[in-house]
């Protein structure tokens, strides 16, 4: 066998390819339990969290490896949002001292590196997907600040919108289909004579 098939079938290699995973993951990919404490230990790999890993020579901007690992962490419906991707679409312009996650309603976390928005929204819908991670859609983000309002702050929902529809961003007829497919047409009608308003 050649030193480059070695090379490419190496269990950093594998890890690699992975870029962010969970330990069951490098086990069904073949590298035992074993291998991956010893490359955690000589920092090969790095060990986020429990059962939680990533390469750090995977092909993952750094600016998003901390979205990568929420989404991995809180599984496959599992997606950004509240202030984290209303600060990502430029919509705010404080940092969210947390990550965001919109998360299934049965999901619950202790973490206090994030802040879940548990709902039961279709995780598919209203969704930009960036390979490792994804993100609620600018108006999907929107109008989950008008309906998480009082974890995000109504005011900071109402800024936000203001400024998408100022700045040409979104349109009302798009927030209001977006509204529909996520049973927020309540929410978004009685937000929006506050909002054509100000």
């Amino acid at each position: 066998m050649s030193k480059a098939k070695n090379k490419a079938t190496s269990p950093s290699e594998v890890l690699r390819n992975l870029g962010i995973f969970k330990a069951t993951d490098a086990i069904a990919a073949g590298v035992s339990q074993p291998t991956l404490s010893r490359l955690t230990a000589a920092r090969t790999i790095v060990r986020s969290e429990r059962g939680l890993y990533y390469h750090p020579g995977a092909d993952i901007d750094p600016s998003e490896i901390d979205f990568a690992i929420a989404c991995t962490k809180f599984g496959n419906d599992a997606l950004i949002g509240g202030l984290t991707s209303l600060f990502r679409h430029g919509l705010i312009a404080q940092v969210p001292d947390r990550i965001w996650v919109v998360v299934p309603s049965g999901v619950k976390s202790e973490n206090s590196l994030y802040r879940c928005l548990r709902t039961k929204h279709d995780p598919t819908v209203g969704i930009d997907e960036h390979g490792h991670y994804r993100i609620a859609n600018l108006e999907r983000s929107l109008i989950e600040g008008l309906q998480f309002a009082t974890k995000i702050g109504l005011q900071t929902a109402l800024s936000a919108i203001r400024k998408a529809l100022a700045e040409r961003l979104t349109t009302e007829k798009k927030l209001h289909a977006m509204a529909k497919l996520l049973g927020a047409e309540s929410a978004f009608a009685k937000s929006w004579e506050a909002i054509a308003t100000e």
